[in-house]
């Protein structure tokens, strides 16, 4: 892939940034997994590495960094599908509990073998409210690809809902649409899903989620659910580090399933305790990416 070189930038700054004076939030995820069903007889290798970080300047400036890879080698074939993102957002929050803020973000698609990778670059507005254990957020904003195989324009918008205020509870929805038009002709991509985590004796997290992604193509939709359980290492070993297993299953509407079993590392940012892991079917939904076709494939993948 040609931006491995802007994702590991992204991923040096990290520490540098998580020693200034301010509130970090964040985490980031070593994932391994093995996906089965949708390939024929080839199962597919999952090896990626997600990073968030939130910070918090104390005078209303919220400033956002999200990174992300995965590498799918396929077996038996020299064939192994990669992809990137980057992402940027900052946002200014109101002592009332309102904010408004701004986005940027890069996906890239390749396949091993293919001197062409495809991205998608996307850039918004949004508006949101925080207060009371509730977080809403809704966003517009526009894509575009490179190389332009595709003559249409790509307009996003999308709201996200999630609720904090019992302890150790995480629940949330998200609704996500993507408009493809060209002259005349319009067709939508539309992606919705509902998540929760929940932390129990200290040390445990439990999660799930469901989403559903509607293409305009038929028999391309995507329906996934995923199932896991994480337990924080912090609580034997003094470093707080959750592994975390998750099973999930992808229906792509043509009688297709594919199986997933992921394996996590997570390491929390600025927090101890369990944390959600980065590369699970619930983290897809209750951190939405500003994209419904984006959205879909982290879900599924």
């Amino acid at each position: 892939m040609k931006n491995k070189a802007l994702l590991t930038l992204a991923l040096a700054v990290v520490p540098a940034l998580a020693s200034a004076e301010i509130t970090v939030t964040g985490g980031a995820t070593l994932t391994y997994g093995k996906l089965d069903g949708a390939f024929g007889p080839n199962d597919v290798k999952e090896k990626g590495l997600d990073g968030r970080m939130k910070l918090d300047f104390g005078n209303g400036i919220l400033f956002g960094v999200q990174v992300g890879m995965i590498d799918m080698p396929v077996s038996g074939t020299p064939i192994s599908l990669e992809g990137e993102f980057i992402a940027l957002d900052a946002a200014y929050r109101f002592a009332n509990g309102m904010r408004v803020g701004a986005y940027a973000d890069r996906l890239t698609m390749g396949i091993d073998l293919s001197p062409i990778d495809l991205t998608l670059k996307t850039s918004g507005l949004s508006v949101g409210y925080e207060g009371q254990g509730f977080d809403v957020e809704a966003f517009v904003g526009n894509t575009s690809i490179s190389p332009p195989v595709l003559p249409v324009d790509i307009d996003n918008l999308g709201v996200a809902v999630s609720y904090t205020g019992q302890p150790g509870l995480e629940a949330g929805a998200t609704w996500l649409r993507a408009e493809l038009s060209n002259g005349g002709a319009s067709e939508n991509i539309d992606f919705k899903g509902v998540a929760a985590s929940y932390v129990f004796k200290d040390a445990f997290i439990v999660y799930g989620g469901m989403s559903k992604a509607d293409f305009f193509l038929a028999g391309s939709d995507l329906d996934t659910m995923g199932l896991g359980l994480g337990y924080d290492l912090g609580a034997t070993t003094g470093f707080s580090a959750t592994v975390s297993l998750e099973l999930a299953r992808t229906d792509f509407g043509t009688g297709t399933d594919l199986d997933a079993v992921r394996l996590g590392l997570t390491v929390p940012f600025g927090a101890k305790g369990p944390a959600l892991p980065m590369n699970s079917v619930a983290d897809s939904i209750l951190n939405p990416r500003h994209g419904a076709f984006n959205a879909a494939l982290t879900s599924a993948f």
